[in-house]
């Protein structure tokens, strides 16, 4: 490894309001002490807000929000010079932080491998077309050098300008899970490059699920927090399906307090959070009443 290269680190963040939430600013302020150089990437969108919050090696670009997290990354990854930086990588916003990533960082140091995740998956979608779907969840992934080189051969094999001008929103969700959340850990692994992962969800799955490999960062969440993971998927937040909230499971918001980190606003955040999640459930239920006078 050349350190003589600088680090970066390639934040998404896609969001509707016109101001940044604070799990977001929380986020992108610890990774800043892990990267050189980070860029907050955010879709396209009218922002009543002050970015000067951030820590002083980050800084903002805004794009058309085309081809997900894949498409946004792509862009950025356009206006750089991808031989000045030894390590790049692709984090979004579809987790919420609430503890220091000083034990990822640490871990990663002592992994020999040329591209690495924070947490990896077995699991195979219907219409995936890869015949083996192990893969790195795409939401933390960072490249070390040799990887680095094979990303632009990636985005030339995946035909990526059509991804970007797919219009049809079911079809471009599946093909960019095909191609970007389960494609890109299979290009580089058949490509010679090798991996590792700081949570394996199959020993975990062993360890905590009697064996059946799970999606554990939603089935086995409170178990995840409880051993030092230091994430929280939105999902469990905001979309939680009624067979999950039949499922016991203990509260989020207790878990992310008792173990979050004891000097950042965790309870803010928590409230914040807790405020959107109101306003979601308000705006499903005025949509279904106008629905309703319709029938």
């Amino acid at each position: 490894m050349d350190l003589t290269k600088k680090s970066l680190c390639v934040f998404i963040h896609f969001g509707k309001t016109e101001y940044i939430p604070k799990y977001v600013e929380i986020y992108i302020n610890e990774l800043s002490l892990h990267f050189d150089e980070v860029i907050f990437v955010l879709n396209k969108r009218r922002l009543n807000t002050d970015l000067l919050l951030l820590n002083k090696n980050i800084t903002s670009k805004i794009v058309k929000n085309e081809g997900y997290d894949l498409g946004m990354f792509y862009k950025v990854f356009q206006t750089i010079n991808p031989a000045d930086y030894r390590q790049i990588a692709c984090i979004n916003d579809s987790n919420i932080l609430f503890r220091s990533l000083d034990p990822v960082f640490n871990w990663s140091t002592k992994q020999d491998c040329d591209f690495w995740g924070i947490i990896d998956s077995y699991e195979h979608p219907w219409f995936s077309t890869h015949e083996n779907t192990y893969h790195l969840q795409s939401h933390f992934i960072v490249f070390n050098e040799r990887a680095i080189e094979k990303l632009s051969e990636f985005f030339k094999s995946i035909h990526i300008d059509l991804i970007l001008k797919e219009k049809n929103i079911k079809l471009l969700r599946r093909t960019v899970i095909n191609e970007w959340e389960i494609g890109l850990t299979q290009y580089m692994i058949k490509n010679g490059l090798t991996t590792s992962t700081y949570i394996s969800s199959k020993s975990f799955s062993e360890k905590y699920n009697s064996g059946k490999i799970r999606n554990v960062s939603q089935r086995l969440y409170p178990q995840l927090i409880k051993t030092g993971y230091p994430l929280l998927k939105k999902k469990i937040i905001f979309d939680r399906i009624w067979k999950e909230r039949l499922r016991f499971q203990p509260s989020w918001k207790k878990l992310v307090i008792k173990f979050g980190q004891k000097d950042w606003e965790i309870k803010e955040m928590v409230h914040e959070l807790m405020s959107m999640k109101t306003g979601m459930v308000k705006k499903l239920k005025f949509n279904i009443l106008r629905l309703m006078k319709k029938l």
